[in-house]
């Protein structure tokens, strides 16, 4: 029978367990940068012009700090009383995505605006033209003590022909006080032509004068700053921004 060795030394059993980690991990692609809106920018020259002239609109239609060519373009246009956008002229931009409409006559003040016809619509800033009616007016002497004065304004046709007041006032070359002279009637010569005339004693040889009427057409026309009700009597330049 086997017996132990008494001599012999016992070793201690050693055991070795290894553990190996896997850590998986994704990475994901970065995603692909979105394409730049396009940027259409467009301006008005000149802003602000007597009925007749001409205007026009330029700009450039622009992607990424890149000029988009061929794309068409429509001009649309919202006269007063402001009601709605409708097309007024079409063009496609050029090799480095600008763009013009030349030649535009409104008749009295007007929101424009750029839109893109291409897939992608963009539209482009809101431009407003001012419109002044196309004031003439003139003096005769009749004689001693008599003066004809007159006035004739083109301006937008609107349907409404009715005759307004037409409030005449007198001032001496250097003065600021304005002094109402006379009450007229205005007429229509032809639909866009409103007339009136008078006539004054002047209180000075050489004196300078102004008409002021509230027509139909008022509001359609020339800067707010010019809407207003008549003076009644005397007033005096530079007062109450007259």
């Amino acid at each position: 029978m086997w017996q132990p060795d008494p001599h012999a030394k016992s070793r201690p059993l050693a055991i070795g367990i290894g553990f190996a980690l896997v850590i998986l991990s994704s990475v994901s692609a970065p995603a692909p940068a979105a394409p730049l809106a396009p940027e259409l920018t467009a301006s008005l020259a000149p802003a602000e012009l007597t009925l007749g002239g001409i205007l026009s609109i330029a700009g450039r239609l622009r992607s990424g700090g890149q000029g988009l060519p061929g794309v068409p373009l429509e001009l649309q246009s919202d006269p007063y009383p402001f009601r709605r956008f409708a097309p007024l002229a079409h063009v496609s931009t050029s090799t480095d995505g600008s763009f013009s409409f030349p030649g535009i006559r409104p008749d009295r003040n007007t929101r424009l605006r750029v839109v893109s016809e291409g897939s992608t619509a963009v539209i482009g800033p809101l431009l407003v033209a001012t419109i002044d009616p196309k004031v003439s007016s003139s003096a005769r002497s009749l004689g001693p003590g008599r003066v004809r004065l007159t006035l004739r304004v083109r301006h937008a046709t609107t349907g409404n022909g009715r005759s307004v007041s037409a409030r005449w006032f007198l001032a001496e070359p250097a003065s600021r006080v304005y002094r109402l002279a006379a009450v007229t009637a205005t007429r229509e010569l032809s639909p866009g032509v409103t007339y009136a005339s008078v006539i004054v004693d002047p209180p000075v040889r050489r004196f300078v004068y102004r008409v002021c009427i509230n027509p139909p057409w008022e509001k359609a026309m020339g800067p707010p700053t010019t809407h207003g009700r008549c003076p009644e009597a005397t007033f005096v330049i530079g007062a109450h921004g007259s």
